[in-house]
């Protein structure tokens, strides 16, 4: 009785292993009762959707990025192109000429900082969609792992329902045999 109870256990363990090894690749042709713990077409779909919509924001949001950016390098050159004056140019207007050329770069530096921010804040977008999508595996992955443990619970079941058969037929033949 002991020896079958042990070697019973350890049947269970070593059929609980493979499901761990099994849930761990991926494999779901171990899983009993012909369940499939994977992600159905749809969810699949739905993934691959989101994913293809996030991409797609992400590459509008960097063409609308380069577009800004060329139209405010563009304007600059052209400013710069028009505020050429000639090399004897002098007299009070010459200072003034300076000074909206010395305005017009920094409204360009300040042009290239408020790029460069938005850039950040593009960049602390993606990583948000990387965390989020690493959030949606995870839950994939604890929704399989639940599975697996739902089954396992099933396995335990059976083996105990399976022990009290023996255990109860062990006590018939001890009282028949005693009789």
């Amino acid at each position: 009785m002991p020896a079958d109870l042990a070697e019973l256990e350890e049947r269970v363990r070593s059929l609980e292993a493979k499901l761990a090894a099994a849930a761990a690749d991926g494999d779901d042709s171990l899983v009993p009762g012909g369940r499939k713990t994977g992600t159905s077409d749809a969810q699949v779909l739905k993934k691959v959707s989101t994913r293809l919509q996030d991409f797609e924001a992400q590459i509008t949001a960097q063409l609308s990025n380069m577009q800004g950016d060329f139209d405010k390098k563009l304007s600059h050159v052209n400013r710069g192109a028009s505020s050429v004056k000639p090399l004897d140019a002098s007299g009070p207007s010459a200072g003034l000429d300076t000074m909206a050329e010395d305005l017009d770069q920094l409204k360009y530096d300040v042009g290239e900082l408020k790029d460069l921010l938005s850039n950040n804040k593009g960049e602390v977008n993606h990583i948000r969609r990387i965390v989020l999508a690493c959030e949606r595996d995870m839950e994939d992955f604890t929704a399989a792992m639940d599975a697996v443990n739902v089954d396992l619970d099933e396995m335990r079941a059976r083996v105990d329902a399976t022990h009290s058969i023996i255990t109860s037929r062990q006590r018939v033949e001890a009282t028949m045999t005693a009789e």
